[in-house]
């Protein structure tokens, strides 16, 4: 990612931010539209929902640019969320959610350069959990 692009990303997070309830019920809207299953992984009240999508999405926007800190989180959310069968398919379909759920909240301020550095974002988190599971059996 391109130092314009991480401050794409942070900045629209940051306004998002103002407005994290509404980010959070777009967010699970469009990802169970696009897959129902998903469901079964956010069981939990919805109020607490919102909060862990907030602070889980704060704390991966705030590393983007130096993600190595944050590795072993991203490793075991991939380890986690494999044991309940998701893979990368999932973790594009998430990734495509949370861009939606952006585009609705921030409305005409999100331009294609902010949607560009978000998948360029979002492409760096899913490689580190994809490049976790590929090497666990090598741990093992």
């Amino acid at each position: 990612m391109t130092s314009q692009q991480v401050q794409l990303v942070k900045r629209s997070f940051w306004i998002a931010e103002m407005r994290r309830t509404h980010l959070a019920g777009c967010f699970l809207a469009e990802l169970f539209a696009r897959d129902p299953a998903l469901w079964r992984l956010f069981s939990t009240e919805s109020s607490l929902r919102g909060e862990h999508l907030h602070h889980g999405l704060a704390g991966i926007v705030a590393s983007i640019d130096r993600l190595h800190p944050i590795v072993p989180v991203l490793e075991w959310l991939a380890f986690h969320g494999a044991a309940h069968g998701l893979g990368e398919r999932h973790h594009v379909i998430i990734a495509d959610a949370l861009m939606a759920a952006l585009e609705t909240v921030l409305g005409e301020t999100f331009t294609p350069s902010h949607r560009q550095a978000w998948w360029m974002a979002c492409r760096s988190v899913i490689d580190v959990m994809v490049h976790a599971l590929e090497a666990e059996p090598l741990a093992a």
